[in-house]
């Protein structure tokens, strides 16, 4: 092949893959999650081809099968909470909007209110209308989640047929890789591996730091005496993937819930305790090293920090996987290249690098 056709058939492939990658964003989130839960899943799909007499395609449709059953049990688990919870709460309300008056009011606040001349039975009164408006708004995010359950059927959808190719083809997607990419074999298989390590890192670190959040929410709202903790806690756990907002909500209204009860000392410890160990500590500590660490190209955590959080902020919440493979294919890339100069400079000066205490390769001084 001629230089000048080499080029133009370069050219072209990077349209047509430019054009794919813009067809494929709406789809984003779904491929984004179906190629991590197969790179989670292949050790398993070994396992299990092996137990199966060597039967690849089968092996990978079981567990398929199996991951799509753990999807959809998951999410009836999460509607079951939120509906129950929901209905709960209405219920509580409406017991404590009673004819015997506002008895959510603790003394210490109907005290603050006849402070600043505001009757309790006027309180009532509105905040009676206002559940009427809060009914109507909780009917319409129902048809709200009925209408977007279409999107979210989709995204599943593509998320467990992407896992299977990644499951039956990953072997034969990484041979075209080494010959597509106009790299080094060794060089591309470096950045595949690495690539396939942080997805299943980023995956499992993910599920790991919501387990993890929900489990430090619990603990607060009991210290703290927020009533049905476990149920609040595994519903935190669940919306800690929705990006910046998830874990407030629910938080939030506990310590709203705490305040409006005459507790204002408990409600600001349950904010304290939110605010720095289940937000705080776990988005910059936590996460970033459960995300980051294990790998061979393993990344700086601000560096982590920096995927995890300008991740979500450009992709969504495909962001929380997408950020961290970017970063950490970075990082894996500069330190090939840093490898291949240092072979350079081994190979002018005829001497072997020296290596620091940390392992780090310094190039012999002429």
């Amino acid at each position: 092949m001629q230089p000048s056709q080499r080029v133009a058939l370069g050219v072209l492939l990077l349209l047509a893959f430019i054009l794919v990658a813009w067809m494929a964003s709406p789809l984003l989130v779904g491929l984004a999650l179906g190629t991590v839960m197969g790179f989670t899943a292949q050790p398993f799909d070994g396992w299990l081809t092996r137990k199966l007499g060597n039967r690849p395609r089968l092996a990978s449709a079981l567990t398929t099968l199996l991951g799509g059953i753990a999807m959809a049990g998951g999410g009836v688990v999460a509607v079951w909470i939120v509906a129950n919870e929901v209905a709960e709460a209405i219920r509580l309300v409406q017991h404590l909007l009673g004819p015997e008056g506002p008895t959510i009011l603790g003394p210490r606040a109907t005290h603050l209110l006849a402070m600043f001349g505001v009757s309790p039975q006027a309180l009532q009164e509105r905040l009676q209308g206002q559940l009427g408006r809060v009914a109507n708004l909780a009917a319409q995010a129902a048809g709200f989640l009925v209408q977007t359950s279409a999107g979210l059927v989709l995204t599943i959808v593509v998320a467990l047929w992407t896992m299977n190719s990644v499951l039956r083809d990953w072997p034969r997607i990484e041979h075209h890789l080494e010959y597509l990419l106009p790299l080094h074999p060794r060089h591309t298989r470096a950045l595949v591996e690495e690539f396939r390590d942080v997805g299943r890192r980023a995956f499992v670190g993910s599920v790991l730091s919501a387990i993890v959040q929900g489990v430090l929410a619990g603990i607060g709202f009991a210290i703290f005496g927020v009533p049905q903790g476990v149920t609040w806690a595994a519903l935190l756990a669940l919306l800690s993937f929705v990006p910046v907002i998830g874990v407030p909500l629910v938080w939030v209204p506990a310590a709203i819930w705490l305040l409006s009860t005459g507790h204002p000392a408990r409600a600001i410890g349950l904010t304290v305790w939110c605010v720095v160990l289940v937000m705080a500590t776990n988005d910059y500590v936590i996460r970033p090293r459960l995300v980051g660490g294990g790998g061979s190209a393993e990344a700086h955590p601000l560096l982590m920090l920096v995927g995890l959080l300008g991740g979500i902020s450009v992709f969504g919440i495909a962001g929380v996987i997408v950020g961290p493979v970017i970063v950490s294919l970075f990082v894996a890339a500069a330190r090939i290249y840093e490898r291949e100069r240092e072979r350079e400079s081994e190979g002018e000066s005829g001497e072997a690098p020296q290596l620091t205490s940390g392992g780090t390769a310094v190039p012999p001084h002429p």
